[in-house]
């Protein structure tokens, strides 16, 4: 996936979870899902030289991984 591309909807991503974590202050079960979603795609973060997913590290596609898609789909539309 192009860095420029995924910088993008990381930021969105991102700025969806940070607007849940000032939402869901008061509750500890939603607090702890907004931070395994954010420690998933951090696991999941395209790296190394074709910036393939690190966490998926038998994918040999060149599209962002299915968890990326994932949080596309429901936090960014």
């Amino acid at each position: 996936m192009d860095e420029v591309l995924f910088g993008v909807l990381a930021e969105n991503v991102g700025r969806h979870l940070d607007g849940l974590d000032r939402r869901v202050a008061h509750s500890e079960e939603l607090r702890r899902l907004v931070a395994a979603w954010r420690t998933l795609l951090d696991l999941h973060r395209p790296g190394g030289r074709r910036g393939r997913c690190t966490g998926c590290v038998e994918s040999r596609q060149r599209a962002m991984c299915t968890v990326w898609r994932v949080a596309n789909a429901f936090f960014t539309r």
